[in-house]
């Protein structure tokens, strides 16, 4: 049965931040089209979860379908929304135990009149949180979708959760095949429905790269519209502005995501980890690409301070990302957060590499070889150790607990290129120009085959940028400018690689 769904209705506001919205209080998170067996008392929140589910919004999402139990403790997909809300495919996170005690509480109720649609919705929810490691359960929860969409050729929701399903069971970085087949799923749902967020949401996701970004441009436009109040839905078309360098509009999307995090912090009393840092540090990234050094360090300093008041595994990340962005790109190392020293406690081993990395950038430019030798050797020794804890595949070892970020091979290989890097700059204070050469040759190569990585570089320096500078230092212009181009190829309007090609340019006059 389909009934056409809206939820456009304003917020209101109660005297008491803590209170719950009311479940005519849902706000703009885009368009459904499908109605599921829930009762009248326990609808409006069990919409507005499965809205929150398709935007990201997991917390929201979970606290709606809560709500949604409690206002009929017999709503079973409600049930599954909760699990579902435990589920970050995209994210490669999961939160094992909890959604497996979500799926418990469907357990004593009466599943005798429930309909084929949710009980197969179901069935693909204990596929997740089953048997096997977490990339098994991958798989074959998308092998259900898969089958699920044949048989219901025409539900939105159906097809939804089967074009995430696709990305979600690519284990390992991006699989360009995959990634397009979820595309055509989340075009044809969006033919039917241009305002389903799950629709736009993943056919973002889907052409995430230089490649393809072309072709979801109107999506990125679109998505901000239809789900204004969620604050991943506002930062979401930056994907696509950042892989085709609309770095104007990479800045306008994450100030209004971090803006609305912002909010949302406030009106529910939560910490600074609510705040958006993955919006703020795309949103740095856009200032540094637009030679806006000034606004670019107003956010280093502002993120220095949220580490300072919650020094959370989220912040430190961040934070660390972000010094390594504002230093590479912006040359001044002169700036404070040169000296910001991060807890690495927890963190995982491509911000461990990055802490590294930029001490041994540090190191380079003082001329100080023994630092340098010792970053790079912390480095290599810890890409071995956790290699260890990766299997042939690639994937974690320990990837069916309730961890969130388990080490795969991109990690490690993404941490090897830094490691290579630092080989470079060693040689090249060592005089020699030969052996820099063959490591900077080393990096490119082995950065090339890893594929596109979106948003701000995990390496924080590309290694076709990085060659392209040394090149050009030795005066092999022609040779720097094409590996400026190459940079460009893979970040394009970046703005070193830019002005490197037109330096180029300018000397061969």
């Amino acid at each position: 049965m389909k009934q056409f769904i809206l939820l456009v209705v304003p917020i209101l506001f109660s005297a008491c931040k803590n209170e719950a919205p009311s479940a005519e209080a849902t706000s703009h998170l885009g368009e459904l089209h499908e109605s599921f067996v829930v009762s009248e008392q326990a609808k409006a929140d069990f919409e507005r979860g499965l809205l929150l589910l398709h935007n990201f919004e997991y917390d929201d999402a979970r606290e709606a379908f809560l709500r949604a139990q409690e206002k009929d403790s017999l709503a079973i997909m409600a049930y599954w929304g909760e699990a579902m809300s435990f589920n970050h495919p995209l994210w490669r996170q999961q939160e094992f135990e909890e959604g497996q005690a979500a799926l418990e509480k469907i357990a004593p109720l009466d599943l005798s009149a429930i309909a084929p649609l949710e009980a197969d919705f179901i069935k693909g929810t204990q596929i997740l949180f089953g048997e096997g490691d977490k990339d098994a359960r991958d798989q074959a929860y998308s092998q259900h979708m898969k089958e699920m969409y044949a048989n219901y050729p025409e539900n939105e929701e159906v097809a939804a959760f089967y074009a995430l399903s696709i990305l979600g069971a690519v284990p390992v970085g991006r699989d360009t095949k995959a990634y397009e087949a979820g595309a055509e799923v989340a075009k044809a749902l969006l033919a039917r429905n241009p305002n389903h967020p799950g629709g736009l949401h993943y056919l973002i996701h889907s052409y995430d790269d230089p490649v393809h970004a072309q072709l979801a441009l109107n999506a990125a436009s679109s998505y901000s519209k239809v789900a204004a109040d969620a604050v991943h839905a506002l930062h979401m078309p930056s994907h696509i502005f950042l892989a085709v360098g609309m770095w104007k509009e990479v800045v306008s999307s994450n100030i209004a995501s971090f803006e609305a995090s912002i909010h949302r912090k406030e009106e529910k009393q939560l910490d600074n980890d609510a705040l958006s840092y993955h919006a703020l540090n795309w949103l740095q990234y856009g200032y540094l690409q637009l030679g806006k050094f000034d606004e670019a360090a107003q956010i280093m300093n502002d993120m220095m301070s949220y580490c300072d008041t919650l020094p959370s595994k989220s912040a430190r990340s961040y934070g660390i990302a972000m010094k390594g962005a504002y230093l590479l790109e912006t040359g001044n190392w002169d700036h404070p957060v040169g000296n910001y020293q991060f807890d690495m406690e927890g963190l995982g081993i491509t911000a461990r590499a990055k802490v590294q990395f930029i001490a041994g950038m540090q190191a380079f430019r003082s001329g100080y070889a023994e630092v340098l030798a010792d970053s790079r050797q912390v480095l290599e020794e810890d890409i071995k150790k956790s290699a260890l804890l990766v299997n042939e595949s690639g994937l974690p070892m320990c990837s069916s607990g309730s961890a969130n970020y388990n080490i795969n091979q991109l990690d490690l290989d993404q941490s090897t290129v830094m490691a290579y890097q630092l080989r470079a700059l060693e040689a090249q204070l060592a005089n020699n120009p030969e052996k820099a050469e063959e490591w900077m040759l080393k990096a490119v190569e082995y950065e090339s085959g890893l594929g596109y990585g979106y948003g701000p570089p995990v390496i924080l320096k590309p290694s076709t940028e990085m060659f392209a500078e040394w090149l050009m230092a030795n005066k092999r212009i022609s040779e720097a400018k094409t590996y400026f181009e190459k940079t460009l190829e893979r970040a394009p309007n970046r703005l070193i690689a830019v002005v490197g090609v037109e330096k180029c340019a300018q000397v061969n006059l």
